[in-house]
């Protein structure tokens, strides 16, 4: 595997879950599964599953689309500057973002890397507040003038949109923002 330090081994990782991501779209649209029984359906037994495999399923294109460019741009930024932590910080978003919303959310069915996507964002715009270094600064001002748009996802507006996995997602990435920002060695 190449070394994260480069363009292409910080994608690596990203990459592969938006890969997966693709694959299911094109697996559930050219067989005719209807994999969205396999999302987060909170506190139910049968909704765990989609602890592990919502964030694979998608209701259309456009939603698709709508996670795979900030999962790509997103996730290859936190493994190429923050290389030593980035899987954990990865690994935080994608399950203990899912997490929290099989505990928490309204019964609904609950599908998409939505959150995935929030919990790297809201990681990469309050790492560099509470790290307080200038190239930690520099990176959140970036992420924050291209998706401070989020802060909005968090609230309650159309009930088909899983706010409460953008809510989750924020939470994940504040925490893991300040548990990572005592860290001596961040990259």
């Amino acid at each position: 595997m190449a070394s994260q330090s480069s363009i292409f081994g910080s994608s690596v990782i990203p990459f592969r879950l938006t890969f997966l991501m693709w694959a299911t779209f094109y697996l559930e649209s050219l067989v005719g599964l209807p994999l969205v029984v396999f999302g987060i359906e909170p506190r139910t037994f049968h909704g765990l599953i989609g602890i592990f495999t919502a964030p694979l399923i998608h209701g259309d294109i456009l939603h698709l689309i709508s996670n795979s460019v900030p999962l790509l741009f997103l996730g290859s930024v936190l493994f190429f500057f923050y290389e030593r932590i980035g899987g954990a910080v990865f690994f935080r978003a994608y399950f203990w973002t899912n997490i929290l919303v099989w505990l928490f959310a309204r019964p609904a069915n609950h599908i998409g890397a939505s959150g995935v996507v929030y919990a790297l964002a809201f990681f990469l715009i309050f790492f560099g507040f509470f790290r307080r270094d200038f190239l930690s600064l520099f990176i959140s001002a970036i992420i924050l003038i291209l998706y401070g748009g989020v802060f909005y996802g968090v609230l309650p507006s159309d009930p088909r949109v899983s706010w409460e996995s953008h809510f989750a997602g924020g939470l994940v990435g504040i925490a893991s923002a300040v548990t990572f920002s005592k860290e001596k060695r961040v990259n």
